[in-house]
């Protein structure tokens, strides 16, 4: 090659390289504002620019971005979005403006190409500094930021519900466990139920190692509150006294 062709490349280089600077594709960010109502958001692009200078650029913030929520049309998945939840902004090849309107195939009104007007927002990409805490590689989990408020369904079979005041456990036996720090009620896989300590049997029997008190038990139809009995001289006893 010779030294022309050489600085000839050069130059197509630099300026193709240039140009691609100004394509957007996709780029980490974060949300700055969100509109529940819309779900729409405005997004802050969490890279800075660097100019031919030399100068650092905080490029401007993007609004009207459409966020993410996995689902189709009848079942989504809807979660909560707050300012600064970090995340990817992607950028379509093509202007989104009618699409945003209507889905579907849209119009395509202006001749956009890779544009920072035409974002979208996928929630959930992390830096290490807000990583999930407490993250078991283990079946699917929702759970608040520290992960003492969770579902979790294990790949065992086994679920469990958390919200810190109460504690659900189905295990993958088909037991399932409800305690709330106050009284608990456990079911058996074999369908037997003890709650706080009394046992319901599948098939009715009740056992109790404590003292029960109750209003009025039923025997076949009599009343153990007020039933009574033949006296021993004829007629007929009073009810029960105690």
């Amino acid at each position: 090659m010779s030294q022309a062709q050489s600085s000839g490349a050069t130059i197509f280089r630099t300026t193709f390289r240039e140009l691609m600077k100004g394509v957007c594709t996709c780029i980490p960010g974060n949300v700055r504002t969100f509109d529940a109502e819309l779900q729409r958001a405005q997004v802050q692009i969490g890279i800075q620019s660097v100019s031919v200078s030399g100068a650092t650029i905080e490029p401007p913030p993007i609004v009207d971005v459409p966020v993410l929520f996995l689902g189709g049309t009848q079942y989504s998945v809807a979660h909560q979005i707050d300012p600064g939840d970090e995340g990817l902004i992607l950028f379509s090849q093509r202007c989104i403006d009618a699409w945003k309107q209507t889905g579907g195939v849209a119009s395509n009104p202006l001749a956009r190409f890779h544009s920072a007007h035409d974002a979208l927002f996928i929630p959930g990409f992390r830096p290490l500094a807000t990583r999930i805490s407490g993250f078991a590689n283990d079946g699917i989990r929702l759970q608040s930021r520290d992960g003492s408020v969770h579902v979790w369904i294990k790949s065992s079979g086994e679920i469990i519900a958390d919200n810190g005041a109460a504690h659900v456990q189905i295990t993958a036996a088909g037991e399932v466990n409800i305690e709330n720090g106050a009284g608990h009620i456990k079911m058996g896989a074999d369908g037997t139920v003890n709650i706080n300590g009394v046992t319901f049997a599948p098939d009715g029997k009740m056992t109790s190692t404590t003292t029960m008190t109750v209003d009025d038990v039923i025997f076949s139809g009599i009343s153990a509150k007020g039933h009574k009995h033949p006296g021993d001289s004829g007629g007929t006893t009073g009810g029960p006294e105690n």
